[in-house]
């Protein structure tokens, strides 16, 4: 058995690294790092960490500021191959100063580099108080989300929300210079909403980062956008706010600053003013996620918003029909919201109607979002089911039109993927309800066409038909006979992508 001399091995990796200095062609460097590379994924994890732990990372630096951009590329290869061995934290440890240098390196690789270096101390548990003893490191880091390369600017950002999550750290972003950097970087108007996706995170993940994002007044900067002017701010503010909406705190928050009431206020009166009309995506959308987290609220304090949804499905404005059909699944997306639909009386069969002339006859991409909403709307988890919501499941399907089945399955046998999925998804929804069971087992041609493998091309397609399968291969007693029932579990076994080999061999021959 060979012994290695580590030692050796590794000042042989070392001095390969050097010898680039000595280099002109870029050519020759390229190779160097080539040999580099391929030498050491020859070896053990052993070796490997051995020699990562005894390089001499501070004369390899200097490459890094080289005009080479290839070069610096795969040296940046190799760091990271090297570093990813390191505990998080051990480089930092051992060159405080060079690192926090390069984050401001002009090669956005370099900066990427050394960022996702301090993401992994972000995300040990043990290691993230580095950033308590150095808010200097932090003030950089902040500076990156401005950074003209948006790979480096969202690493910043992961790393920054990271810190934001711990409750020991998180009062430190919002003190001294690393406020007024933030601050300043909400100037800038094509960063400021980074900076806003970043203090949104952290409010929306604790009380405490709540109240020091509060406190701090950003919250209240992002709010007064919804006043300006410019349309495409106030959107881009709502999809802001939307994500703090859904943290119960987060809500809370904007109930008590009367923007929720406002928001309302502005569905309430689209009719009147014509530039809310482009507001009505966001807003759908930010009530929309309300109602799939927060239905209670939503639908005993804002009757409102469900009757301006119904009314733009009853419209068919087509500007506005998708965020609505999205919504009205959120809606429905759990039983509370259901049955708070089914109190309204007329008004879901109604709405159920127009969703089916959607799915027949508009165009394609508003076809789709309708099925996928239809699916929300007759989804009920097995755990939930009872002859109460199937009642109600089975009444609104039939409210679709004369043939509700028929409809869905014309869809399942379009010859386009994302259409044909969509219809799949809804057949799915139903056959794991008992009615829906039994409606397909006496619609005719149905079972034949879940069980035939050959006429489905598509991948995503064979996933959705093989949950079908799946769920009536588990039907109640009597509704499929028993040679049905064998065929559903003997499709189970063979899983989704299942090719009979006696079938792929006529075809051959036939050809």
């Amino acid at each position: 058995m060979q012994v290695v001399d580590v030692p050796i091995m590794t000042e042989w990796y070392q001095n390969e690294i050097l010898r680039l200095f000595t280099l002109n062609n870029v050519e020759e460097k390229k190779n160097v790092l080539t040999n580099f590379k391929a030498k050491f994924g020859t070896l053990d994890n052993n070796e490997a960490e051995q020699i990562a732990r005894g390089m001499q990372y501070e004369l390899i630096y200097p490459l890094l500021t080289s005009n080479d951009e290839e070069v610096i590329e795969q040296i940046c290869d190799i760091l990271t191959i090297l570093f990813s061995i390191l505990e998080p934290g051990e480089l930092y440890d051992r060159y405080p100063v060079e690192s926090a240098t390069l984050i401001t390196n002009e090669d956005a690789n370099v900066r990427l580099l050394l960022l996702r270096e301090f993401m992994r101390i972000a995300l040990h548990p043990e290691k993230i108080f580095y950033f308590c003893k150095d808010t200097t490191l932090l003030i950089s880091i902040v500076n990156r989300i401005g950074d003209n390369n948006l790979n480096v600017a969202q690493c910043a950002m992961s790393i920054i929300k990271k810190v934001g999550e711990n409750p020991n750290i998180l009062r430190i972003l919002y003190k001294g210079m690393l406020l007024r950097t933030f601050a300043k970087l909400l100037q800038d108007d094509t960063v400021s909403f980074r900076i806003y996706e970043v203090i949104v995170h952290i409010a929306s993940t604790s009380q405490d980062g709540l109240e020091v994002s509060a406190e701090s007044g950003f919250l209240n900067s992002l709010i007064n956008l919804l006043e300006n002017e410019d349309i495409l701010l106030q959107l881009n503010a709502l999809e802001m706010l939307t994500q703090l909406a859904v943290s119960k705190n987060g809500l809370n928050y904007l109930e008590q600053q009367e923007v929720i009431s406002k928001l309302v206020q502005r569905i309430a009166q689209v009719d009147e003013n014509p530039l809310s009309n482009l507001l009505i995506p966001g807003l759908m959308k930010f009530f929309g996620k309300i109602a799939y987290h927060w239905h209670n609220e939503l639908l005993s304090k804002y009757p409102v918003v469900v009757s301006t949804l119904f009314n733009v499905i009853d419209s068919e404005d087509q500007t506005i029909l998708a965020p609505a059909l999205d919504t009205l699944g959120y809606v429905c997306a759990n039983v509370e919201g259901k049955y708070a639909l089914q109190a309204l009386g007329n008004a879901m069969p109604s709405v159920l109607k127009k969703i089916a002339e959607i799915i027949k006859g508009m165009p394609t991409d508003l076809r789709i979002r309708a099925l996928n909403s239809l699916a929300l709307i007759l989804k009920v988890n097995k755990d939930e089911q009872d002859n109460k919501i199937l009642f109600l499941t089975k009444q609104w399907f039939n409210s679709l039109c004369d043939d509700p089945l028929g409809m869905i399955v014309a869809i399942c046998r379009q010859p386009f993927a994302d259409i044909r999925r969509a219809g799949l998804e809804v057949l799915a929804v139903i056959s794991s309800q008992v009615w829906g069971q039994i409606y397909i087992s006496t619609y005719p041609g149905l079972v034949e066409f879940l069980l035939d493998r050959n006429i489905e091309a598509f991948k995503e397609c064979k996933d959705v038909k093989y949950e079908i399968v799946e769920c009536l291969s588990q039907a109640e007693r009597n509704i499929f006979d028993a040679d049905t029932m064998q065929k559903f579990k003997q499709f189970v076994k063979e899983g989704p992508f299942f090719v009979d080999v006696n079938t792929e061999v006529a075809i051959e021959s036939a050809l």
